[in-house]
């Protein structure tokens, strides 16, 4: 294990100072060269380090003051994006001042960020991992934002609105309301009775959903009850690093799902994207979405300098079949948002926060189009991540990310087609996958792909069988080469015996031999129709050059065979 030196704290008792003050001064500077640290955040906490019990930011000199509530031991400790955490040893306070110096060194940059699996989300740990140095800066931040907010340390003028949207994002109605030198952001929220106009009985008006704010991100409850996993920017957040969080256990209550965005370059917290999970049924017909960003003042205070949050409105609307008027069912009529953008009071809004709905799912210039949508595979019951989305030739590209999500920003308008490219999509010949779309500029849309069922993708490609009695058994994948290339025109073909056959709604004893065969596409590709249901196969592939390839298969209860070949090197 490798030893650093760190900085030790020099605690000065100063005489004539008039008893029970519990004071403590604190000078906060660069270990290096002794220069000031602006903007630290300081706090006082108990004994064990653990409790905080109130803080400030230092001032131009590194300086800030604290008040314990009485007599006894507490500790120190400054916090300051791009350092480390510094914590003092145990001070006695009682009738004197303390001066306790802080000399900070410079955090190194957080640990390279990988591509996770799907399994890699895991309760925090400490430095040294990716999860562990990204959550350490990002506490930092939020940290900060909840202390400048709880204690109203920055006035703001703050522009707040209310949208009733249809459901392609246009405005219906809009209500705005501007509120000058207010000690902290209003917290606005979306009841119930706002997006589900029905308002069945499984919840109330005074259900209502709120953009979370950093105190409730950064308690001890919630990193409890989350897991983590770090991961790398996609879209309009390539460049950054995400820490994505999700509810370590599905309970009956609505919980909140996100990431976490980091710059890498300067170790400052960007923004949060967030959704709801487990929401009341009627509202899982439409994604619900949600955005707050973050920003540091020159002081070391930190504000949200905008914020929204959007969900869908829906309504119970009868069958439009004449023949059954009596069946309803739960549509989509639009989407209310509330959000607003903040700025300290006094301050003019700059172009950034002129707009304050501009999101993720809305362009950042008049001029750009955004086409946003989800890939979702009906034949695993998951979103599909990874799906290449593009347009202009490829010029504009997006990818799903592991919640099957994506979003697309062309320059200009879009008349063009729109090309969903994924192994599965072009093993069962998704039609969705290339989709006409036209758009002036300016304009945003959806476009989502979905994968049918193994039932539906059997009647659809394969058809029914001999006897009509149900759609016919298909076997699909990719043939490989020992270094994972495609191999194309390998010749595929599988064979089993048959048993009995059914002869005018009777089962008669037969000793058939089945075979099925086809030859790959120039992707690898291959599928096969009228596979028997729990047939016992030999399957086989041969291409020019190599020894044939054999396997023993069965197919399995849903009658789709998902099956790679792969030769290897002898």
């Amino acid at each position: 294990m490798k030893l650093r030196l760190i900085p030790i704290a020099v605690a000065i008792v100063i005489a004539g100072v008039p008893a029970g003050a519990q004071d403590v001064r604190v000078e906060v500077f660069e270990a290096a060269n002794g220069k000031p640290i602006i903007g630290a955040n300081v706090s006082l906490y108990d004994s064990a380090g653990t409790i905080p019990l109130g803080g400030s930011f230092s001032d131009q000199g590194g300086r800030v003051e604290l008040r314990a509530p009485g007599r006894g031991s507490y500790r120190v400790k400054a916090d300051k994006v791009g350092f480390d955490t510094w914590t003092s040893v145990q001070l006695m306070l009682g009738e004197r001042v303390v001066l306790v110096r802080a000399g900070m060194a410079p955090m190194r940059a957080p640990a390279p960020v990988v591509v996770r699996s799907e399994t890699a989300c895991l309760q925090l740990t400490g430095p040294g991992t990716a999860v562990g140095d990204l959550w350490g800066e990002i506490k930092k931040a939020l940290s900060g934002n909840a202390q400048t907010e709880a204690q109203g340390l920055v006035p703001l003028d703050v522009d707040l609105y209310e949208r009733v949207l249809d459901r392609n994002l246009g405005i219906v109605s809009e209500h705005a309301e501007q509120r000058t030198r207010i000690s902290r952001r209003p917290v606005l929220g979306i009841s119930w009775d706002q997006i589900d106009t029905t308002r069945r009985g499984d919840a109330t008006s005074s259900d209502v959903y709120r953009a979370p704010d950093a105190a409730t991100i950064v308690s001890d409850q919630f990193v409890r009850s989350h897991c983590y996993a770090a991961i790398r920017g996609y879209g309009p957040e390539a460049g950054l690093s995400g820490l994505e969080f999700k509810p370590a256990r599905i309970a009956g209550l609505p919980e909140l799902t996100g990431v976490l965005w980091l710059d890498p370059r300067e170790n400052a917290l960007r923004a949060l994207n967030f959704d709801y999970v487990n929401l009341p049924i009627p509202l899982r017909i439409a994604r619900t979405t949600g955005r707050v960003e973050f920003q540091q003042l020159p002081s070391g205070q930190w504000i949200v300098p905008r914020w929204y949050l959007r969900m869908p409105r829906v309504a119970r609307v009868l069958a439009s079949d004449v023949r059954s008027p009596s069946v309803s069912r739960d549509s989509l009529v639009g989407y209310q948002e509330v959000g607003g953008a903040a700025r300290p009071a006094g301050t003019k809004p700059t172009s950034q926060l002129a707009n304050a709905t501009e999101d993720a799912d809305s362009p950042s210039t008049a001029n750009q189009s955004v086409i946003v949508g989800v890939v979702y595979d009906s034949t695993s019951g998951k979103p599909l991540g990874g799906v290449e989305v593009s347009t202009g030739g490829g010029k504009f590209k997006a990818v799903t990310n592991s919640g099957g999500r994506y979003e697309l920003t062309v320059n200009g308008p879009i008349n063009d087609r729109l090309v969903f490219d994924h192994p599965r999509l072009r093993l069962f010949q998704i039609a969705d996958q290339v989709q006409t779309v036209s758009l002036p500029a300016g304009a945003r849309s959806q476009a989502s792909v979905i994968v049918p069922s193994y039932a539906t993708l059997r009647k659809r490609l394969c058809g029914r069988n001999e006897t009509g009695t149900e759609a016919q058994g298909m076997m699909v994948g990719y043939v490989r080469d020992p270094y994972g290339k495609p191999l194309a025109r390998a010749h595929v073909w599988a064979a089993w015996q048959i048993s009995w056959v059914e002869q005018n709604g009777r089962l008669v004893s037969t000793n058939q031999q089945r075979t099925v065969e086809t030859d790959t596409n120039t992707d690898g590709s291959y599928m096969m129709c009228g596979l028997s249901r729990g047939a016992q196969m030999t399957a086989k592939v041969g291409v020019g050059g190599r020894p044939t390839l054999e396997e023993k298969l069965v197919v399995p209860p849903s009658m789709v065979l998902e099956h790679d070949f792969q030769f290897v090197n002898r």
